[in-house]
């Protein structure tokens, strides 16, 4: 009788991760491509791109304040409990903050790799119009006018690229980490057997949030259909991803290797989101000096969204 009744119950939770498995992907499918097609409509039949821009401003804003909340509500105190209960199961007492260290790793990651395409783009700009000035220089006497038109074209281009040379790193670095961290969590879910149901369903409309978001701040940077189609689909199949592998690695043990590995790419991942999320979209979308109280409204707003579907797992 009890083994009956053991084997039905773990019949049941195979299923309802499988069933959240194949919801988690149409869902985050949904949520994800539902803004962009929207997005891409209105902007066909719009007539006034001032209002088109300041929607898209006010609903990345929402992004932010979502991703603001998933930082430091979700990733950073789950990274920091997982590395705390890692080194208290392996017996170890560190007297180094290993696992500040390693956030701030991450974090610095970027700013270098960063500050060092931007100097690499500022070294192409003064080398193309010191060109420039030399092509005006040998030009002067023969057009004086052309010359002049000439070297304030040269300056323009360039101060543009420095401004936004580094966009496409944050948002490889935004998608990266995401993809991370809703894989992982899929694997928690595949392998976890207590409170199933609460956490598939809190999962489930999280990430829906988060791909909505994701594909606001894509549309908000004007990518190409190709790239903002291939990374929402990378991040929808990111979490049934994990899932499927904690299902298939179910019953087995992590060793501390394993665990220690774990704990270090979630924190290196925590370090970068931390990075692009609040030096990069939160200071990004808040510069400019239009509609400030509306986007600080907007971005509160996606931050207590985040709060409340984080408060149904207490």
């Amino acid at each position: 009788m009890d083994s009956d009744w053991i084997s039905s119950d773990v019949s049941a939770g195979f299923d309802i991760r499988l069933l959240t498995l194949v919801l988690m992907l149409c869902f985050s499918l949904l949520c994800g491509f539902s803004p962009v097609c929207v997005m891409r409509r209105a902007a066909r039949f719009s007539s006034d791109p001032g209002s088109r821009h300041r929607v898209l401003s006010l609903a990345s804003c929402l992004a932010c304040g979502v991703f603001l909340a998933s930082c430091l509500l979700e990733l950073l105190p789950d990274y920091l409990n997982r590395m705390r209960d890692t080194f208290s199961h392996l017996h170890v007492t560190l007297h180094f903050p290993l696992s500040e260290f390693i956030l701030a790793m991450g974090f610095l990651v970027v700013f270098v790799v960063e500050q060092m395409l931007l100097a690499f783009r500022e070294q192409t700009c003064d080398a193309s119009q010191e060109k420039q000035a030399l092509m005006d220089c040998h030009d002067r006497d023969a057009a004086p006018h052309r010359s002049r038109r000439s070297v304030s074209w040269s300056d323009g281009p360039c101060a543009v690229d420095d401004g936004r040379s580094h966009v496409g790193l944050r948002v490889f670095l935004l998608l990266f980490c995401l993809c991370v961290r809703a894989f992982l969590e899929g694997l928690s879910v595949g392998s976890q057997r207590e409170r199933l149901l609460e956490s598939c369903v809190t999962l489930l409309f999280y990430k829906g949030v988060v791909a909505f978001s994701l594909a606001v701040r894509l549309t908000h940077h004007a990518l190409r259909r190709t790239l903002v189609a291939g990374a929402l689909l990378l991040f929808s199949v990111a979490c049934p991803a994990g899932i499927g592998m904690g299902l298939a690695l179910d019953g087995a043990t992590a060793g501390p290797q394993v665990q220690l590995v774990r704990c270090a790419v979630e924190g290196l991942t925590a370090g970068i989101f931390v990075n692009v999320c609040v030096l990069g979209s939160v200071w990004q979308e808040l510069g400019p000096p239009k509609h400030r109280i509306h986007k600080v409204a907007f971005l509160l707003t996606g931050f207590a969204l985040v709060t409340a579907i984080l408060f149904t797992k207490v």
